[in-house]
């Protein structure tokens, strides 16, 4: 370490051209030191399992602070003052923390995004009224991928205060069906029905078991509730899938699926 602080403080005051090389010297040194140590600090964030896009975020925000260390060490070596330097750096900070005050937040939140973990890259999620799959959380934005293959940028603020619906957190999801039948088939014909297309669907899962019920009596037909569970990258070919054959069957079955209509009775006087 005296060796270091000879090296450090030698020609200060006497020699500009090898203050300057002395501190050129001294920042390479230091790049390659920030190299070792960002690997060292990927690999502890990896070991934490850590979500990828949170490693990158915590390697990215520890470079930019030993950068600025490196650079304050090179300042000092020719002939910059650090307390003045650092000073100054707190007077340009405040100015521009108010000038920035909204990315500012961004980058907090994003920071509490990775922290928190509400959601990990390749996730289907529903954020301020957008769906989509996670493709990376950086420092201003939260970036999705809609299912037309349209990203979406979503400042990490609005996603810190928003309402977040992880679709695939969780292994298995419930398809929630609504079907109508006319009043003239009985709840037992239709329930049968639906039943046998609940075999012809691949999918769908025996445990939970299959539901379905009476949900409302309307103007013109009976509306019946009908559940399903499966697994959650099953979902939308359960849902389509089991709309298609719940017809076929009615339509084999001659249970009627009836729309909207006003009988009209005519009377003689």
């Amino acid at each position: 370490m005296e060796i270091l602080k000879k090296i450090l403080d030698f020609g200060k005051d006497e020699l500009t051209v090898l203050n300057v090389l002395i501190a050129v010297g001294v920042f390479l040194v230091c790049l390659i030191i920030i190299k070792i140590l960002l690997k060292f600090v990927r690999r502890t964030a990896q070991k934490m399992k850590i979500d990828p896009s949170g490693v990158g975020f915590i390697v990215t925000v520890s470079r930019i602070a030993m950068l600025f260390i490196a650079i304050i060490i090179c300042c000092d070596i020719i002939g910059i003052s650090v307390s003045s330097l650092v000073a100054v750096l707190s007077v340009v900070g405040l100015a521009l923390s108010l000038a920035v005050q909204d990315m500012l937040s961004n980058l907090l939140s994003g920071f509490v995004i990775l922290m928190s973990g509400p959601f990990k890259d390749g996730d289907v999620i529903e954020i301020a009224g957008k769906t989509g799959t996670v493709k990376r959380v950086g420092f201003m934005h939260t970036r999705i991928r809609t299912g037309d293959n349209k990203i979406i940028y979503i400042p990490n603020h609005e996603v810190s205060v928003s309402n977040i619906i992880n679709y695939t957190r969780e292994d298995t999801r419930r398809v929630d069906l609504v079907v109508s039948a006319s009043y003239d088939n009985t709840a037992d014909q239709v329930r049968k029905s639906i039943t046998k297309s609940f075999g012809k669907v691949e999918g769908i899962m025996t445990d939970p078991e299959p539901f379905i019920g009476v949900k409302e009596y309307g103007a013109s037909a009976v509306s019946y509730d009908v559940r399903v569970w499966c697994r959650s990258e099953d979902y939308w070919k359960v849902y389509y899938a089991l709309n298609e054959q719940i017809k076929v069957g009615f339509d084999a079955d001659g249970v009627e699926m009836t729309y909207d209509h006003i009988n009209v009775h005519m009377m003689e006087k």
